[in-house]
């Protein structure tokens, strides 16, 4: 080797050593001062592109590891980080792509195993992930943060049991981790031990009192144990944990108390069916001042009847000026409501246009037998938590065979995967939930996966069955059949985390006993 070989390996091995201790600036001088006198070491330029993924550019990395891809296009790891870099970026088909070329390259490459792992999760396709994990813990079981990889993917795949177990041992390799603590606290959670996730969660605050995720978490949990008065402070972190969903709204907070002539701007958060959940509080606020309303626009016509609201204004739109601002889903805090019978309030508290219920009455009369509205699928944008609510639509089929009823769906949008053959499809003449209210009223008894039609259904007080997943939303409690929310709601819940089919025999049997 050339003196000249031997000085570029001595600062490569420089680098390394900075970029190994997360000296990332300095890491970065040392591999660019390798390109500078030799443009064509692969290995510097493919570390410069981790440096740039680790520094949060990841359009710099993927350029970067493309380059080094160039010079060594067979070099496993440098295919597996450009599938890193793409995940970055939100391309998961291409992520998985690029570490297919790796595994071609090497098929051992643990690296390359974990980050398809990744790549599969991130399309929804759990068990597919978790073979992928499995598959880089036989060939690396040391890599970094592998095992809670491993459990957050048997999560997915509704295999909470060994989730815990994954994530129990991450535990044990990381310990003190607050995000793997955190993710075995969640688990612990979703398999209704909720002492054992709770006591996580309070050790993770001892040791970080401002903790934003556990916080929130933490608050989740309390109010899944009908400890309200204790979970609505801990869930007025949810902004700090997931700063996204924070918005930049000028007024002061409205802590609650007298408006005293001025205007508050109640303003929207999370999805359809949680604004209709907590508009049932709408009533409720001041009547001393001006309250404005904003909510999703397919929302707008069903809002506007409430009273107590002055106005309503679509999402999505520059909110108008007001006084003071509050989040729809922190109004039972700001009224210091923390009691079941407080939270219930009269129900209904949303009314369908007359008219347009007679309308739907009529259309409907000629299907015969008891209507019923159908529900199976989520929103499919949500992929990690629509594929543990939604029902696959050929475990429906039992349904067909009850006599006596007519089965009218309400799924909008359609799903992928289709509407089953025995129900009749009128999703196209749902332009709003105004329309959907009408559909709704007009049925005999509506049934569906936990998505805002259900929440619909209750608020107008129509009878309406929940499929309920096993790792349940924190509103519908744990071990009940009804629920306070609701007085016209009946649970059937999964048994065993994915198991619809006993569900559906459930409510089959349900239907034909009416």
């Amino acid at each position: 080797m050339s003196k000249r070989s031997q000085a570029i390996e001595a600062a490569f091995l420089r680098a390394q050593r900075l970029h190994a201790a997360g000296r990332l600036a300095e890491a970065e001088q040392g591999y660019r001062q390798i390109l500078a006198a030799a443009p064509d070491h692969a290995d510097s330029r493919h570390l410069l592109g981790v440096v740039a993924l680790q520094a949060g550019y990841p359009v710099a990395a993927l350029a970067e590891i493309d380059a080094a891809i160039a010079r060594a296009p067979k070099q496993a790891l440098y295919h597996a980080n450009r599938g890193n870099a793409l995940l970055a970026l939100g391309r998961p088909i291409e992520a998985e792509a690029a570490c297919r070329d790796a595994l071609r390259h090497k098929r051992n490459s643990a690296e390359a195993w974990q980050t398809l792992g990744h790549a599969l999760g991130d399309q929804g396709r759990a068990a597919e992930a978790v073979a992928a994990y499995q598959e880089a813990l036989r060939q690396n079981a040391r890599l970094p943060d592998l095992h809670n990889s491993l459990g957050l993917a048997l999560h997915d795949a509704a295999r909470l049991e060994e989730a815990r177990e994954a994530l129990a041992e991450a535990a044990r390799r990381m310990p003190g981790d607050p995000v793997v603590e955190g993710n075995l606290a969640g688990v612990l959670k979703d398999l209704g031990r909720l002492e054992e996730a709770e006591a996580l969660y309070r050790a993770i605050l001892r040791r970080r009192p401002e903790d934003p995720t556990a916080h929130f978490n933490l608050g989740v949990l309390l109010l899944l144990a009908g400890r309200y008065a204790e979970g609505w402070p801990d869930w007025d972190w949810r902004f700090r944990a997931e700063p996204a969903m924070a918005r930049d709204i000028p007024g002061a907070p409205w802590t609650g108390g007298a408006l005293a002539g001025r205007s508050l701007l109640v303003h929207a958060e999370q999805g359809i069916g949680d604004m209709i959940h907590f508009a049932r509080f709408l009533p409720l606020l001041p009547r001393d001042g001006t309250v404005v309303l904003e909510a999703h626009p397919p929302l707008l016509r069903l809002f506007a009847q409430l009273p107590g609201v002055t106005r309503v204004v679509p999402l999505g739109e520059k909110p108008p000026a007001c006084d003071l601002i509050v989040p729809m889903m922190s109004l039972p805090a700001r009224l210091g409501l923390t009691d079941p019978a407080a939270l219930t309030g009269p129900v209904p508290y949303l009314r369908a246009d007359p008219a347009e219920v007679a309308r739907w009455r009529t259309r409907l009369a000629g299907l015969g037998g008891r209507r019923v509205g159908l529900v199976f699928a989520g929103n499919p944008a949500r992929v990690r938590m629509d594929r543990r609510r939604s029902v696959p639509p050929a475990l429906l089929a039992p349904l067909a065979s009850v006599p006596g009823v007519a089965f009218v769906s309400l799924q909008k949008p359609r799903p992928a995967a289709g509407t089953p053959e025995f129900v009749h499809d009128l999703a196209d003449e749902l332009g709003d939930f105004a329309d959907t209210a009408a559909l709704v009223s007009a049925l005999d008894l509506v049934i569906g996966v936990d998505t805002a039609v259900v929440h619909l259904a209750g608020a107008l007080g129509r009878p309406v069955w929940l499929l309920n997943r096993f790792d349940t939303d924190w509103r519908w409690g744990l071990g009940t059949a009804d629920s306070f929310w609701y007085p016209t709601l009946r649970q059937f819940r999964q048994k065993r985390a994915g198991d619809w089919e006993a569900v559906i025999a459930d409510v089959a049997a349900a239907l034909a006993a009416l």
